[in-house]
């Protein structure tokens, strides 16, 4: 199914690039559109063009053809100084349309407190996740309904008098760029939000069903559509897992999350807000010490989330060593592994067993994982390979992991306990982690690129935000 492109007063100026088949997107990254020969991109302002390689290539239409339109990769630069915030920090909008008027508080700096009763109970939990995971103070109150409107009214004039808040807060005008991965166990969406000033959202996402409760499926997409228009930002929502293979309610509930948290990202680098340290929060040491031994096995690892990266890993397999080692520098973590096993008869234990055992020194570690941001993504290019790495430290694992190896061994090492590794991890630390080649064919790198991705992941996601005040993100409570 293709995306759709709404364009309400004047085109998107950046572009991205598509997948092959199921191949997952090269993620939501910003390029800049420069006349030369060659590789088309996929532009948001001209037209949407036909996947002709894995690595994402894509040929536009002839005019765009002719225009000669390439993409450069670029990543936002975080301001060097906070930009003079004239406007209030929280702001109430009444808006009304079709016949439903809708009032929306919306606060910039809170803990993200919601008070929503639309009506549509799938919809304020779904609205639950903007403020929770955004950390948005929102209240949504139907203020009236005419008789004879319908549920989409009331859908459609909830996203607008959101997006309209938005717009009165001024944050259309901070010219700053955000990107936000979100996987919920099967599913992935990711969101890029341009807070530029000229509204226009492409919408890629496919839902397998009609119906999320009493909730229609359909109405997702004229909820952002109206936010998107009365927000006056750019916004693209992209699905990054097939649809077939993922639940409704989970694909709604990731999307939510990822504009939630590009939103917040947005915001912080509009205030060109630094990360806070890990021990403003760090009363009592994150660290976690387990033994493990079984008939085949016997395995020692102690971890530091606070860390200098620094680590001691001896598991008699080089390239699972390098791979541990490598997720230890990337992630800032300290982490010794000793481990002894069976490799007289193959790797497959020592493997399974030292990421058990990692996987459970994690979840020690982190202990009820209150006040860390929980989430986290990165992209890694070593040599001809480039990864992607999201992750949720969310206590429900599950993996997703999209790599082919053109190699069935790297010198001794068998590729297949690659995927056996990290499923290993996830189940054991409660981690959903979605692994995702975008391009590369040297076996090696892939190995090499996915664990510093993961590493670099697992930093975003380990970090405290002195904002949750110690609690935990999530509208679980």
């Amino acid at each position: 199914m293709a995306a759709t492109t709404y364009a309400f007063e004047t085109r998107a100026a950046f572009a991205c690039r598509r997948p092959v088949g199921h191949r997952a997107p090269i993620g939501l990254r910003q390029t800049s559109l420069r006349a030369r020969s060659g590789t088309s991109a996929n532009a948001y302002s001209v037209q949407y063009g036909r996947v002709s390689s894995v690595n994402g290539s894509v040929h536009l239409g002839r005019s765009a053809a002719r225009a000669g339109l390439q993409t450069r990769s670029m990543r936002p630069v975080m301001s060097a100084a906070a930009p003079n915030m004239t406007k209030a920090r929280e702001v109430t909008k009444v808006v009304e349309t079709n016949g439903v008027s809708v009032k929306v508080k919306l606060g910039l700096d809170g803990l993200g407190t919601v008070h929503c009763d639309t009506g549509l109970p799938f919809l304020d939990h779904m609205i639950d996740q903007l403020g929770t995971h955004g950390m948005l103070d929102l209240s949504v109150s139907i203020e009236s309904r005419k008789e004879g409107s319908r549920e989409e009214d009331v859908n459609n004039a909830v996203g607008a008098a959101i997006g309209a808040a938005i717009a009165e807060l001024g944050l259309s005008d901070s010219k700053v760029q955000a990107e936000f991965f979100s996987p919920l166990d099967e599913s992935l969406q990711g969101v890029l939000i341009d807070l530029s000033g000229h509204p226009s959202l492409v919408y890629d996402v496919t839902i397998p069903t009609k119906m999320v409760g009493r909730y229609e499926t359909r109405l997702m997409e004229p909820f952002f559509a109206a936010l998107v228009k009365e927000a006056a930002i750019k916004v693209h929502i992209q699905r990054l897992t097939p649809a077939k293979n993922c639940n409704s309610h989970h694909i709604i509930e990731a999307t939510f999350k990822a504009f939630a948290r590009a939103m917040r990202q947005a915001i912080d680098k509009m205030d060109a807000r630094e990360p806070q340290a890990n021990a403003i929060l760090g009363e009592k040491a994150r660290t976690a010490a387990i033994h493990r031994q079984t008939g085949e096995t016997s395995i020692d690892v102690d971890v530091t989330l606070d860390g200098l990266g620094n680590s001691q890993v001896s598991t008699t397999i080089p390239l699972l060593d390098r791979q541990f080692a490598e997720i230890a520098a990337s992630s800032g973590i300290s982490l010794n592994i000793a481990a002894v096993g069976d490799t007289y008869i193959d790797d497959h234990h020592t493997i399974e067993d030292t990421a058990i055992t990692l996987g459970k020194t994690l979840m020690a570690a982190l202990g009820d994982r209150s006040g860390i941001n929980r989430m986290g993504f990165a992209e890694v290019v070593v040599g001809g390979a480039r990864v992607h790495a999201t992750l949720d430290l969310s206590g429900r694992p599950h993996l997703g992991f999209d790599c082919d190896f053109a190699d069935e061994r790297i010198g001794p090492y068998d590729t297949q306990l690659v995927e056996h590794t990290y499923q290993s991890l996830a189940n054991n630390s409660g981690m959903t982690l979605h692994i995702r080649l975008l391009e590369g064919a040297d076996s090696e790198d892939i190995v090499v690129a996915a664990a510093r991705a993961v590493g670099q992941a697992l930093r975003m996601g380990i970090q405290y935000d002195d904002r949750r005040a110690g609690k935990i993100a999530s509208s679980k409570g």
